[in-house]
C-alpha cells in the first residue's frame, strides 16, 4: 500500500506541474527517480500515462481519466494530515467526560475553566452521569474520561486520585435550636442521597461498620439538594465537607462533631486500561494531575 500511495503521489505531482524535473524537487529526488517511478505505475497499470512535450510532459486520455481521482485522494490525504498537524500541536480535538452534577459543580468547573483557557479550540463535552453510570460509559468506549468518589471498584480501569474528600454531618443552626433534645442519633431527622448513589453507599456502609443505622427521612437525588435542605432547617444531611466550606465559614451550616465521623475518601479520573487515549483527552488529564501537584 505504501509503495501504491508513492506511485500515485508522484503521478499526482508530475500531472500538476507537467514537469518532472519540479515533481522531482518537490519530492526531493532525482528527475530519473521520478521517471523510473511513473514507468514502474504505468506497468502496473499497462496503459501510458504521459506523453512527452517540449516543454515537458502531459497527461495522455487515460493519464486524464485516472488524474481527477488521485487528486481528490491527495486533497483528501493533505485534509488529514493537517487535521492530525492541528491535534498534536493541541490546537484541534474533542473530549467527553463524564461526571456526577455535584462532582461537576463543586470540582471539575475550574479545572475545566483554565483548561478550556488553555485550549480554546479543543471541544469538550460534558455527560452528567452518576458514578457507576461514568464506569459503564467507560467500559463501553463512549466516553474518554470519567470524574468518580470512591470507593468503586475501578479494577478494570486506571484510576488516578486527585483529591482526598470527607464526608460530614451538617445542620443549620435554627434546625439544632428547634431540637427540644440533644439526642441527634435518636430523634435526628437525617438526610440523604438516594440508594444506588456511591456516597450513599459508602456513608451507609461505615455507619452499619460503626454499629449505627440512620433511617433517612428525607431522601434527595444529589447533593446540593441535601445542603439546601440542611440551610432551611429541615434536618440533618450527609455532604462533603469541602464543598461546603462557605456555607460553614458563614455559619449557614454547623458540622455535627458529635456525630460518627466518617474516614476518608477520595476523587478522581479514572480512564481505560488497554486504550491509547487521543491527544486531547491525554492533555486534559495532564492538565488535572499538574492542579492537584
Amino acid at each position: 500500500m505504501d509503495l501504491f500511495l508513492e506511485l500515485y503521489k508522484t503521478f499526482y505531482l508530475v500531472a500538476k506541474y507537467g514537469n518532472i524535473s519540479a515533481a522531482a524537487q518537490n519530492l526531493y529526488i532525482t528527475q530519473p527517480a521520478v521517471t523510473r517511478t511513473i514507468q514502474k505505475l504505468e506497468e502496473t497499470l499497462g496503459v501510458t500515462l504521459f506523453s512527452r512535450t517540449s516543454r515537458g510532459v502531459r497527461l495522455t486520455a487515460e493519464g486524464k481519466l485516472l488524474y481527477p481521482y488521485v487528486e481528490k485522494a491527495m486533497q483528501e490525504l493533505s485534509k488529514g494530515e493537517e487535521l492530525l498537524k492541528k491535534i498534536v500541536q493541541k490546537e484541534s480535538g474533542k473530549i467527553i467526560i463524564s461526571v456526577s452534577p455535584t462532582l461537576f459543580k463543586h470540582f471539575l468547573i475550574p479545572k475545566l475553566e483554565s483548561y478550556i483557557k488553555d485550549y480554546p479550540k479543543i471541544e469538550v463535552n460534558v455527560v452528567s452521569k452518576t458514578s457507576f453510570e461514568s464506569l459503564q460509559l467507560l467500559d463501553e468506549e463512549k466516553i474518554d474520561l470519567c470524574i468518580i468518589s470512591r470507593p468503586l471498584d475501578c479494577s478494570n480501569f486506571i484510576f488516578i486520585e486527585l483529591s482526598e474528600i470527607q464526608d460530614i454531618f451538617v445542620a443549620s443552626k435554627s434546625y439544632l435550636a428547634s431540637m427540644e433534645t440533644s439526642d441527634l442519633l435518636r430523634e435526628g431527622t437525617f438526610m440523604f442521597l438516594e440508594n444506588g448513589n456511591v456516597t450513599r453507599e459508602y456513608i451507609d456502609k461505615h455507619l452499619k461498620d460503626m454499629g449505627f443505622i440512620f433511617p433517612p427521612k428525607i431522601v434527595l437525588g444529589n447533593m446540593d439538594f441535601l445542603i439546601e435542605f440542611a440551610k432551611i432547617g429541615m434536618g440533618i444531611s450527609a455532604v462533603i465537607k469541602d464543598f461546603v466550606q462557605q456555607e460553614l465559614a458563614e455559619e449557614t451550616l454547623v458540622e455535627l462533631s458529635m456525630l460518627p465521623a466518617l474516614p476518608k475518601r477520595s476523587i478522581g479520573v479514572a480512564y481505560p486500561k488497554n486504550t491509547e487515549l487521543s491527544i486531547a483527552a491525554k492533555s486534559f488529564l495532564e492538565h488535572l494531575v499538574k492542579l492537584q501537584k
